[in-house]
């Protein structure tokens, strides 16, 4: 029996926007514990998420400059 070795890496980056990258809530730090939450954060049934166009823009940004390769 031969085994394959695969190996995933998951990578988390802060980008440095004013709302969250799926809803519009603010990403303030230092709010009370579950301020800055909607149902869309919350995961609710039927909440759909929008994508945040500041952070396509600044990934983009990142990769334009050599970061992604």
């Amino acid at each position: 029996m031969e085994f394959e070795t695969v190996i995933g890496l998951e990578i988390h980056a802060q980008m440095k926007t004013k709302s969250k990258i799926f809803c519009g809530c603010s990403t303030t730090f230092g709010a009370p514990p579950n301020t800055h939450t909607c149902p869309v954060c919350l995961g609710m049934p039927g909440s759909l998420p929008v994508l945040n166009r500041q952070v396509v823009e600044r990934h983009q940004a990142g990769l334009g400059h050599g970061f992604g390769n």
